[in-house]
């Protein structure tokens, strides 16, 4: 999927933004978009979305609930000139998705483009547009791709609840 222009780019992004918004608050995680991690650094890495889900077995909560807590981030790409740009494609949760279109999906893996190690898939708007699926799942051989700890990633989402909102968002 080529990009002809830049509204049809940001139509596309806003639509699967708001899908990955959607599955984030159905699965009552806490999370926040544009993530930054390593801010100020020359490693600087934004990543869409992260979200995260407390550990608490039967539904009780306990001291590790935090720590052993699932991290899951989302980079939303709406075309390959979108994925190619060299910004996003940050992965640093115990699960990491790749947000796209369906025809982009298949280009993805049809031309083998995404590095599968630390990605455990693909997701896609489903037919009707109102839900996001998984339509590749990557064979991820890592229990996690997670380096930092739970109280980095949480301080991060927290930071950027405290940024100014878009202002395409604000309507």
């Amino acid at each position: 999927m080529r990009c002809t222009r830049m509204i049809d780019r940001a139509k596309a992004t806003d639509k699967l933004s708001k899908l990955v918004e959607k599955r984030l608050t159905s699965q009552q995680m806490y999370w926040s978009a544009e993530v930054d991690f390593d801010k100020n650094t020359d490693d600087n890495r934004r990543i869409d979305y992260v979200g995260f889900k407390a550990y608490t077995p039967d539904y009780v909560t306990t001291p590790v609930s935090v720590e052993k807590g699932t991290f899951v981030c989302y980079e939303v790409k709406s075309c390959w000139n979108d994925f190619k740009s060299g910004h996003g494609l940050s992965f640093y949760g115990d699960e990491n998705y790749l947000v796209c279109p369906k025809e982009l999906a298949e280009e993805i893996i049809a031309k083998q483009a995404v590095d599968r190690r630390n990605l455990n898939g693909i997701l896609v708007p489903n037919k009707s547009g109102t839900a996001l699926y998984q339509k590749y799942e990557l064979q991820n051989t890592h229990l996690t791709a997670r380096t930092r700890n739970a109280s980095e990633m949480l301080w991060a989402i927290v930071q950027a609840h405290q940024r100014p909102r878009r202002v395409e968002e604000d309507k």
